[in-house]
């Protein structure tokens, strides 16, 4: 006889369209390329930062990233701006969120582009219209390549009036490359890899954790398998190799329901357990 968690499809469903959150974020507010949230590195796409590198940003109470000497009027087209890498091992559904702005002979048109390698960017849909720091834009896309990828990286690159051989100015009739580019609240978010369907339908007879009540921070497992425990938002937690009869201490482990998988005879095995 098979039992069928469906409480535990509701919730791991339902994390899969809520569950998004931050991976790495860069607000400037510090005055430097630090990321105020997560972990990842920033650094100019052949262009050059000099003057006052972090002004405000948006909103004005807190700082941007500024960066100035882009190429002259009708040269390097996509060559130059920032870059962001940033590893999404372990997420899915990422998305990248950017706000920027600039001065009034800054290029007008800047393209987002991505890399799974470091080295192959590809851009990711039409290049986006700039306007000045009273009016910040906000570039968000979401890029399906980037999950669960170790080396993936976005940069925003100044390029050229589309069908056109110049760059526009954002509020001037003249380009400089002298203009300056402001970025904020630069944010990648993405899904924690959680559990598939196919690994949580099916529960055998045959249990495998022996104690799903825990109160001595002891799992006691029922049979040999290599295990994950998630939370019941789906996020992966632990993981290891258990033989029969044996247990796994989870004094890490806050209070409350947990799921374990294994697998028997090759196929996925789950279990709800809760720890006091």
């Amino acid at each position: 006889m098979k039992t069928f968690y469906s409480l535990w499809l509701a919730i791991a469903a339902s994390s899969a369209m809520f569950a998004q959150t931050t991976i790495t974020q860069w607000n400037f507010d510090a005055g430097n390329i630090t990321p105020s949230t997560g972990a990842g590195t920033a650094s100019f796409v052949t262009t050059k930062a000099s003057g006052t590198q972090y002004p405000s940003g948006n909103p004005s109470s807190g700082k941007s990233w500024s960066a100035t000497s882009f190429p002259a009027q009708g040269t390097a087209s996509g060559t130059a701006g920032f870059k962001f890498d940033v590893s999404t091992a372990g997420y899915t559904g990422i998305s990248v969120s950017v706000d920027i702005a600039g001065s009034n002979t800054g290029s007008m048109y800047f393209q987002m582009q991505y890399t799974t390698d470091g080295t192959t960017w590809t851009d990711v849909g039409s290049p986006s219209v700039v306007g000045l720091p009273t009016a910040w834009t906000t570039i968000q896309n979401s890029i399906p390549a980037a999950d669960n990828n170790a080396g993936f990286g976005f940069r925003l690159v100044s390029v050229f009036e589309p069908s056109t051989s110049t760059y526009k100015a954002i509020n001037s009739s003249n380009y400089a490359g002298s203009g300056t580019i402001r970025l904020d609240n630069v944010t990648v978010s993405g899904t924690a890899s959680s559990l598939a369907v196919s690994e949580i339908k099916n529960v055998k007879t045959e249990t495998l954790v022996k104690n799903s009540h825990v109160t001595d921070n002891e799992i006691q497992f029922g049979l040999p398998s290599e295990i994950k425990i998630f939370s019941v938002s789906g996020k992966l937690l632990k993981s290891a190799s258990v033989k029969k009869d044996t247990s796994l201490n989870v004094a890490d482990l806050s209070k409350g329901i947990y799921i374990v998988t294994g697998t028997l005879n090759g196929e996925p095995v789950s279990q709800k357990i809760m720890k006091d």
